[in-house]
């Protein structure tokens, strides 16, 4: 069994998909595709391709499957820092967080925070620079913002079970989630959402200030929808969104 078949066929087994259906998905015969995974065949740039949108792979994953057939990837190894994905968050800078009139995060897959307007800087208490990458979890959960958040009870449902998704999807996460419940911060939030009795559309954060100044507000999440590269399908676009009047107003004459 050659690399590409080795790979392919750990990535088919991996999902549970038989040899006849994914043939059947790509176009192809069982017999073809069990001499891709034997060595008997050589795939062609096109299969290649029909196989990863098949099942869904990772512009990484996409691109170890181009070199182990023997291929030039055409998917690029980047970074944070490389001058393309710069460039692109300077685009949603610039066209979404400039115009944006309430508070907006952009937020990397791990959910630290890239970059915020100046909306965002007042409602979650940011500084201007920082050492050590600012977790949006930490911001969130952090005794400064908590202590303004008036219904935690309702809203550590949300808080929890979002992070409890992302913590099964990326380990990165896992250790987080232990941490925050370790501390305490989502004990019995389960057992309130199993005994609610009605579970609502979407929780609302619901803040109030030393000053009496009361917010209501939820999020929007966002990503670029024409993305081929592993590092911008995992960035995001936070945009917080008033819920009703008093808060539009106030949020829009934030300093």
């Amino acid at each position: 069994m050659n690399s590409f078949g080795h790979i392919l066929s750990a990535e088919r087994k991996s999902r549970g998909v038989s040899q006849h259906r994914l043939a059947t998905d790509v176009q192809t015969t069982q017999r073809h595709l069990s001499f891709l995974e034997t060595g008997r065949s050589k795939p062609s740039r096109e299969m290649i391709i029909r196989l990863s949108e098949t099942m869904q792979l990772s512009h990484n994953q996409r691109g170890e499957l181009f070199e182990a057939a023997g291929f030039t990837s055409p998917y690029s190894q980047r970074n944070l820092d490389s001058k393309s994905i710069r460039k692109t968050i300077e685009l949603m800078e610039k066209y979404v967080l400039a115009n944006w009139p309430y508070p907006g995060l952009i937020l990397d897959p791990e959910m630290n925070i890239l970059s915020f307007n100046q909306s965002a800087k007042s409602l979650f208490m940011l500084p201007n620079t920082s050492d050590a990458p600012m977790n949006v979890y930490d911001v969130l959960l952090s005794n400064g913002f908590m202590e303004r958040v008036q219904n935690w009870e309702e809203l550590s449902w949300a808080v929890y079970l979002r992070l409890r998704r992302q913590a099964q999807k990326h380990p990165q996460f896992r250790q987080k989630l232990e941490s925050y419940e370790a501390a305490g911060l989502f004990d019995d939030a389960i057992k309130r959402l199993a005994h609610s009795s009605e579970v609502p559309p979407f929780i609302p954060i619901m803040m109030e200030f030393e000053d009496g100044t009361r917010l209501q507000f939820t999020s929007i999440e966002a990503g670029l929808s024409t993305v081929h590269d592993d590092i911008l399908s995992g960035i995001t676009i936070e945009l917080v969104l008033p819920i009703n009047e008093e808060s539009d107003k106030l949020m829009r004459n934030q300093p």
